[in-house]
């Protein structure tokens, strides 16, 4: 969408970019969220809507009614649910900007976006996850596969989130751990469950104290070589385990890390815990970006 013309707008989109620099967001994020706000300004102008002023809740409403029903340019099918929310926290961020710029903002009504891919959520098993564990070996990087799997669905740690972690984030005694460098740039505290902490424990004082360079780096996920395990690794890793464990099958797209995140929120969604918590543990700010887990129409947990 990054084609589409604005004649009154560009201003926003730019401000609104760098704004998200300053307070910190990810890169991908910063590019993200101006890419959607400029679909949202294409939509004001084609409306004949010139003056933010003139935005309200029901030119909103048109605006995610016309989502519902358009095609994805990369897959030609209907925009998922995930997109629609991801849109709606875009919006939300924009009157922030505006506010902080001392500009009126406007309202956000209530939406249920039913988008195509509400059923899609793509999400592992409990007895899945089990098989992910399994596949783990008990060398250095079995542990460290045992570790990934612990922060990535005891934890529901984002892949930046794990790949960031120092070992002085763990707190064991205690029973909890510190994300610093969270999306947003917000930190927030994450429970450990025993088994998690155990796992956790294990890779620290079996698999990394052994590396030879491992006290030169506070890292706490590390390559052979004692160098901070990427993002684009921690993929890897469970890609790999994905496929060792057999559950890696043609139309298969369970092999993204945040699939461990979608995996544990939807588990817990299904044993009770209410959405509030679980935006608490997956460290959302905002309920919308959490209800995501409210529109799954079935839930593979066994």
């Amino acid at each position: 969408m990054n084609s589409l013309p604005l004649y009154h707008y560009q201003s926003y989109v730019a401000g609104f970019g760098a704004w998200l620099q300053t307070l910190g967001y990810s890169p991908d994020t910063c590019r993200k969220y101006p890419r959607q706000l400029q679909e949202f300004l294409h939509f004001l102008e084609e409306t004949g809507i010139v003056c933010l002023s003139e935005v309200d809740g029901s030119v909103v409403e048109c605006f995610f009614t016309y989502l519902s029903s358009r095609s994805s340019l990369k897959t030609g099918k209907l925009l998922s649910t995930s997109h629609l929310l991801s849109m709606q926290k875009t919006l939300r961020q924009f009157t922030r900007y505006l506010e902080a710029l001392g500009l009126p903002g406007f309202a956000l009504p209530r939406l249920r976006l039913c988008g195509a891919g509400a059923q899609a959520l793509e999400v592992f098993s409990l007895s899945e996850i089990e098989l992910l564990y399994a596949a783990c070996g008990e060398d250095f990087f079995g542990l460290r596969d045992q570790a990934l799997l612990a922060l990535g669905y005891g934890c529901g740690l984002r892949r930046a989130e794990v790949s960031q972690l120092n070992v002085s984030d763990l707190h064991f005694k205690k029973g909890w751990l510190e994300v610093k460098a969270g999306k947003g740039a917000k930190s927030r505290s994450v429970p450990m469950p025993s088994k998690v902490a155990a796992y956790l424990y294990r890779y620290v004082y079996q698999a990394r104290a052994k590396l030879p360079q491992s006290g030169t780096t506070p890292a706490l996920l590390l390559s052979w070589r004692a160098t901070r395990l990427s993002k684009q690794m921690v993929n890897i890793r469970l890609k790999e385990l994905v496929r060792k464990a057999d559950l890696l099958s043609v139309e298969d797209k369970r092999t993204s890390f945040h699939c461990l995140r979608h995996s544990i929120a939807t588990h817990l969604h299904a044993g009770g815990m209410s959405l509030s918590n679980i935006a608490l543990f997956l460290g959302h700010s905002s309920l919308e970006s959490t209800r995501i887990y409210t529109h799954l129409q079935e839930l593979r947990i066994v």
